[in-house]
């Protein structure tokens, strides 16, 4: 019985054969017609050489974008681990990257578990990284064209730490979890606190009403008119002078505020 690879030597020698033939009985058609044959093809638009691997190099693109809340630019940890098969261990690689950018990759095809880790930076030299947010994926990379994939991500919690093996049972962890009502992003420097922010509010709202005091506080024009804007003169009934005199002439003064006639200076 000959050998597979002699019966392959043998077909393709025979197809080669069968076309060598098939050209020599078009030549002998044609001498047989009156002239030689005038074929007129349309032209054909050239077409782009498709990317072509070697074999053993066969890879496909990935654009990965990480969704994280809330948004900022964090770092993170991107790892890449082929799906692993009865159980066995496969190796996987790590790949850097910040939130709210894509990373582009080429891959070897396969069937691969991609997760991603939003961390902050240890506080300390030697420090654990904080870890604000955890996501994965399973995707088949086979396409020759980019498969475009996002990530998105959960709040950790100890549980689920120890479910995708970051925990220990001893509670051993490379990463620590940010404490409880931590969700907000990080300050950046220069930036005032929200306790700050109150303080200045508070300052500025005793600075009006000190202002207030020193303001006249009738209505211009009518009841409805705007504050008067002169500094008070006739300091028991906070008018200017303008209004404290039209007030002891008779004339109707309101209260800004109030909407209230004035009673008349005694």
């Amino acid at each position: 019985m000959p050998e597979p690879i002699t019966m392959s030597l043998i077909w393709l020698g025979q197809a080669a054969g069968a076309a060598i033939v098939g050209r020599l009985a078009e030549r002998g058609m044609d001498r047989l017609l009156d002239g030689p044959r005038q074929v007129v093809l349309p032209p054909v638009p050239p077409r782009a050489e498709p990317r072509r691997h070697r074999l053993g190099d066969v890879t496909s693109d990935l654009d990965i974008t990480v969704r994280h809340t809330p948004a900022g630019r964090q770092p993170v940890l991107l790892a890449l681990q082929t799906a692993p098969r009865d159980g066995e261990r496969t190796p996987g690689v790590t790949v850097p990257m910040v939130l709210g950018e894509t990373s582009h990759l080429t891959l070897p095809r396969d069937d691969y578990l991609i997760s991603a880790l939003v961390l902050d930076q240890p506080a300390e030299f030697g420090g654990k990284p904080v870890l604000h947010g955890v996501g994965w994926i399973r995707h088949w990379a086979a396409s020759s064209g980019t498969d475009r994939l996002t990530i998105t991500t959960e709040t950790p919690t100890e549980q689920l730490l120890r479910k995708l093996g970051l925990q220990a049972p001893d509670g051993a962890s490379p990463f620590e979890l940010p404490p409880p009502g931590s969700a907000a992003p990080r300050q950046l420097p220069g930036t005032p606190t929200a306790a700050q922010l109150a303080a200045v509010k508070q300052r500025f709202t005793a600075l009006g009403a000190a202002a207030g005091r020193h303001q006249c506080r009738a209505a211009m024009i009518s009841r409805f008119g705007l504050r008067c804007t002169s500094p008070v003169s006739q300091s028991q009934y906070r008018l200017c002078l303008n209004h404290a005199i039209a007030l002891n002439g008779g004339k109707a003064v309101y209260d800004w505020q109030t909407r209230q006639q004035i009673q008349q200076i005694t």
